[in-house]
């Protein structure tokens, strides 16, 4: 008997071990997958302003999903619609709606002044709920199945973002990416954006 003991002994040790091991990987996996970047902003401009916007990135466009989705928008927006919808999930965005919208594409360049951040979902804010996301004011609402997000931050990290809610889409061929067409005229959707990277620390 005590020699049976003593030989289960290193046995018991050994797979002991390997649990914790097991686990001890299992939460530093845990701890590398999350969101990449945490977006904060309002809404602004649309019925259901002041409403809480936040994005969860997990991970970027490769050049090769950023160029399937540019080859599908040169055919024409049914395309881009459909390739938006068999797109992998890059990251979230929650609203006060009952459930939030998957990032399809998401992709960042950078500029004197900051940082463009474009992401686009496959569905068009305000699915959920369209009283929310109704543009006011002047502006025309578009008819796009999905939406297209651009945020302008500047070196200070302050943003601001539009939608193509009321704009339209454009392939940005200086930096080879989905875009909103004039920017600069369409209205401001989404202000006071803040960005926090993985560490929790503000990115700039």
């Amino acid at each position: 008997m005590s020699s049976n003991m003593i030989r289960r002994g290193p046995a018991l040790a050994f797979v002991l071990a390997g649990i914790v091991a097991v686990s001890v990987l299992t939460d530093a996996q845990t701890k590398t997958t999350g969101p990449i970047e945490h977006i904060t902003a309002t809404s602004v401009n649309v019925t259901g302003a002041p409403d809480p916007v936040k994005i969860d990135l997990l991970r970027w466009s490769t050049d090769a999903e950023r160029e399937q989705l540019l080859s599908a928008f040169a055919k024409s927006e049914k395309e881009l619609a459909a390739a938006l919808e068999k797109a992998p999930t890059l990251g979230y965005v929650w609203t006060s709606e009952s459930a939030g919208y998957s990032l399809r594409y998401a992709y960042r360049v950078q500029t004197p002044a900051g940082e463009r951040l474009i992401f686009a979902t496959d569905r068009r804010l305000g699915s959920w709920n369209p009283q929310l996301w109704k543009p006011v004011g002047n502006a025309a609402p578009s008819e796009y199945p999905f939406t297209l997000i651009e945020l302008r931050f500047n070196r200070r990290g302050e943003g601001e973002g539009k939608t193509s809610l009321t704009a339209k889409i454009a392939a940005d061929a200086q930096v080879k990416t989905l875009a909103l067409d004039n920017y600069t005229a369409a209205p401001v959707v989404m202000k006071g954006a803040k960005r926090e990277n993985r560490s929790g620390q503000p990115s700039n």
